[in-house]
């Protein structure tokens, strides 16, 4: 049917629509929002209601209102770009965003190969930066406000969080942890039926829900290099919380294990804002280790093999006899567990972050082994809120000092050529490779 009939359907139906107190009526310019007041119903110039926003969008081109995203149908089938409408209308607190770029993360590679496995068909990715497009403002949908919408508007370049979370359950009120909400929602994760079906960061479009943390990025602040903020560079705060790491003791050095975007992050937040003299960063890749080391790392490179093991964590002694204050896992290997407790000192923290997945039984590990040497051992999936809004403070205030460019692949790939960007990012030349949508 023509667009302008369904907006008509929709306008009709806002008779229809209940409020907070009883049944609402528009009359005119004003309409009834309690049983005792009224107020004149007033359009914000940074939100728009569904009608608005498709007529706005409409403006004679029938381009504006669609996206085209890449759809992943399953392991085995390529990824498909396909066109899909965007949505009619928005409801409280939504974000109708325009993505500028997003980044290909390992976990989406895992997906890809069938390493993990996700309802189909959906959008994939979840790290990027993009501009708002439109806000929606709705009072009668029963969504809760978002929170500081009203330090938005329309045209900010934003990033946000890879998770929506309610804001009002156990998990996000009481333990502090809403990225595990009893009804968390994951972009990338999510499937085509579920709502408007925009939510990955493979697209031109995405929307945002609710309670989904957005953070405006500052003036100057590459896109690029803000893309991966919202899923390694915060989870790495989390990971390396100042108030989590160990309370006594000289707190100087650390080893890295894994020179991957999360190593590399990692290895510059203890040396930036920890302020860690010793870091070292264990890697197999040469390359790799190269960057670590443009960010302040001693780099070891790991091949195998027993008596390398033992010069390595000689090595490692000379500079910390009594061992190490922090280790971080970072590579997503089970194999590394064992040598991390042996580097720690007596009273060290171990940092788990990297082995989200199915094969990683600790059996190396005993629970003797810990108590002995007095160890805390804390595992970290994605962040809080907070921790993404400190990732970009710290991209800021960095910006100048640490080259965050030379973890990035040199060009941008379009939409259109998403396959030949996995396809770099397999090779592991880069630790992400850039889709401009």
């Amino acid at each position: 049917s023509h667009p302008v009939s369904r907006d008509t359907e929709w306008a009709a139906s806002l008779n229809q629509l209940p409020t907070l107190i009883g049944a609402s009526r528009t009359m005119g310019m004003w309409q009834r929002v309690s049983t005792f007041t009224m107020r004149p119903v007033v359009q914000s110039t940074s939100s728009v209601s569904s009608f608005t926003l498709r007529q706005r969008l409409i403006g004679g081109q029938r381009g504006a209102l669609t996206a085209r995203a890449a759809v992943f149908q399953g392991h085995g089938h390529p990824l498909e770009i396909r066109e899909m409408r965007l949505p009619d209308r928005l409801e409280e607190g939504e974000l109708l965003v325009r993505m500028e770029c997003a980044t290909i993360c390992g976990s989406d590679l895992h997906t890809l190969h069938g390493k993990r496995h996700e309802p189909t068909p959906l959008v994939l990715g979840h790290e990027g930066v993009g501009h708002i497009m439109a806000i929606g403002s709705n009072i009668f949908c029963g969504h809760r406000p978002r929170r500081g919408a009203s330090a938005l508007k329309e045209g900010d370049r934003i990033t946000f969080s890879v998770a929506d979370s309610c804001g009002i359950c156990p998990e996000c009120t009481l333990h502090k942890l809403p990225q595990k909400c009893v009804s968390l929602m994951k972009y990338g994760h999510s499937t085509l039926t579920d709502r408007t079906g925009l939510n990955g960061t493979y697209a031109t479009h995405i929307v945002l829900r609710p309670g989904t943390h957005v953070v405006k990025l500052p003036a100057g602040l590459s896109s690029r290099v803000c893309s991966p903020a919202n899923c390694a560079l915060a989870t790495v705060i989390n990971s390396l919380d100042l108030g989590r790491l160990p309370r006594y003791g000289s707190n100087q050095s650390a080893v890295v294990q894994g020179a991957g975007l999360l190593g590399i992050y990692a290895i510059a937040w203890l040396k930036k804002t920890v302020g860690m003299e010793k870091v070292f960063c264990l890697d197999m890749s040469p390359e790799r280790l190269k960057t670590a080391e443009q960010f302040g790392a001693i780099p070891l490179l790991v091949q195998g093999g027993e008596d390398e093991y033992q010069e390595r964590a000689q090595f490692i002694r000379s500079w910390c006899p009594r061992g190490v204050d922090v280790v971080v896992e970072m590579s997503g290997a089970k194999q590394v567990l064992w040598e991390g407790v042996q580097l720690l000192r007596n009273g060290g923290h171990y940092a788990f972050a990297g082995m989200v997945h199915p094969d990683s039984q600790l059996s190396s590990l005993t629970g003797e082994t810990i108590i002995r040497k007095c160890l805390t051992i804390r595992g970290v999936h994605n962040y809080t809120p907070w921790n993404l809004t400190e990732a970009v403070r710290f991209l800021d205030e960095h910006r100048n000092d640490l080259n965050f460019e030379s973890v990035l692949s040199p060009n941008n790939y379009s939409l259109d050529m998403i396959g030949q960007a996995v396809e770099e990012a397999e090779k592991g030349l880069y630790c992400r490779s850039v889709i401009e949508p």
